[in-house]
């Protein structure tokens, strides 16, 4: 594609954990342009809002509610360029859908559902989390699909499944009837083996998912043809193709991060942060293990190296909360952005927290149980909303500086800048204070990465066989302003 080209326009759906959009992405003039067609919310519900008598406890999405904004937003995107030529889907990761005689078997179960923490020992008895790691590579956490799927068998759903599919799988499949699993998500599940680079064949059969998974593409392969239903629902006079994508949110966003070298860490930062770094192949030693690293897979077989922690849900939680709160009480409610501008006038605080922390893992109380983990190590409690925000920002400034240095580290170089997308990249208390603390620069920027990534690796895969090949980041560089931020404080990492 030259630099003047014009490309035709694709639609990226891209779901994340707290919201979803539908995006249309065209190359114009050799800048990315995209424009938001639709956004909508998203987010964990009672299990029993969905399914009556369910535990009172069990979490998880409205995938149904989820599948009619995407088709309202489809509808909206092809009223307004009906030449799109693809489809991409992106969202979380580790949540999936069990399938039965064509149909959805049951709800699709949150993450932060409480069963998968009770599941952890049972799995254990037959792989250590040290013999895991060998073979998935992955940073354990208590959600992880593995774990997830150890639940399902206690509670017998697995017997009853024909297939499993990830939540972008299963929407690729509600889209075209095909069943794909794209390989960057599959590499978050555990069921990914790192030496074969296809499914392992002993935790499928010890999980009782023989012959449920779908075959493996890799991100700009075709999915299938949007079904013609659907292409009539949404006024698709053509042929759509929906395409894999990188279909883990996070990969997408590391996609449209413009690395400035071979040195430099991401940030991928909304409900979590994903610190990280790309190398080229896999780090499966004892001190990565150790450190809680895990290792994901990329765009071209490259390997993300990096490490799961709290992002802005401490922040967006304790919102939550006050303007509960402030409703309840007939109050006027509060906008993090003003929080966070009188959080920036504060001193930094004496006593930080530990984003990382069980304590911090389920919603509800959060602004509560920030205040009880700062008294509870010896600190003033914050008395102010604000307070509470400096806190926060401040610990997780802290968290990501550093998990970049020890990522780097582990990566085997000097960490010379980090990178900082997403939602959290808007942050400039947070940005300036992640610089101060890893004492290199910071730049930020794109906030729409994930969308950006998701439009990018469509484009690429519509190029002519033997043409000359996008260089996505270049790309992104060209198209969207860019923060920079130059650590003011020689803080020193403890």
């Amino acid at each position: 594609m030259s630099k003047q080209a014009e490309s035709a326009p694709v639609a990226a759906i891209d779901l994340g954990a707290t919201s979803g959009r539908v995006m249309i992405g065209q190359m114009v003039d050799g800048k990315l342009q995209l424009t938001a067609v639709h956004r909508f919310a998203n987010g964990p519900v009672p299990l029993s809002s969905l399914e009556p008598g369910a535990r009172q406890e069990a979490l998880a999405w409205d995938i149904d509610e989820l599948w009619a904004q995407i088709r309202h937003g489809l509808s909206l995107a092809f009223a307004q360029r009906g030449d799109i030529a693809s489809i991409g889907v992106d969202s979380w990761a580790v949540d999936y859908a069990l399938l039965k005689d064509g149909k959805r078997l049951g709800e699709v179960r949150h993450y932060r559902d409480p069963r998968n923490e009770r599941a952890v020992a049972a799995l254990e008895q037959k792989f250590s989390r040290r013999e895991l790691f060998a073979r998935n590579g992955l940073q354990f956490l208590p959600f992880n699909t593995v774990y997830q799927l150890q639940a399902e068998k206690l509670e017998n759903r697995l017997a009853d499944a024909e297939a499993l599919l990830l939540v972008p799988d299963y929407f690729n499949w509600m889209l075209t009837g095909q069943r794909r699993s794209e390989w960057t998500n599959a590499s978050t599940t555990g069921l990914l083996n790192h030496s074969t680079g296809t499914w392992d064949e002993d935790l499928v059969a010890e999980l009782g998912l023989s012959g449920k998974l779908a075959q493996l593409v890799h991100p700009g392969q075709p999915v299938g043809a949007l079904l013609p239903e659907l292409a009539a629902e949404f006024g698709a006079s053509h042929e759509v193709q929906v395409v894999a994508v990188a279909s883990h949110d996070t990969a997408s966003a590391v996609v449209a991060t413009p690395l400035s070298s071979g040195k430099s860490a991401y940030i991928s930062c909304g409900t979590w942060g994903l610190v990280g770094v790309e190398l080229d192949r896999p780090v499966l030693t004892e001190q990565a293990h150790q450190a809680g690293f895990t290792n994901e897979l990329g765009l071209d077989s490259s390997v993300r190296f990096l490490k799961n922690v709290a992002g802005t849900f401490l922040l967006s939680e304790s919102i939550r909360q006050w303007n509960d709160d402030a409703e309840a009480a007939g109050r006027e409610e509060t906008s993090l952005e003003q929080l966070l501008a009188e959080a920036a006038e504060l001193p930094v605080p004496q006593m930080l927290i530990d984003p990382q922390s069980e304590r911090f893992l389920a919603p509800g109380q959060m602004a509560q149980r920030i205040c009880d983990a700062v008294e509870a190590a010896g600190g003033q409690r914050p008395c102010s909303p604000a307070e509470v925000i400096r806190v926060v920002v401040e610990s997780l400034a802290q968290s990501f500086a550093r998990q970049a240095a020890e990522a780097a580290r582990l990566g085997g170089f000097e960490l010379e800048n980090i990178h900082i997308v997403g939602g959290g990249s808007q942050g400039q208390l947070l940005c300036q204070r992640t610089a101060d603390h890893a004492r290199v620069p910071v730049i930020s920027g794109p906030v729409e990465c994930t969308a950006l990534g998701n439009v990018l690796v469509q484009l690429q895969a519509a190029m002519p066989a033997g043409g000359d090949a996008l260089n996505l980041r270049d790309v992104v560089r060209d198209s969207v302003p860019l923060g920079a931020y130059t650590p003011s404080q020689a803080l020193k990492l403890v």
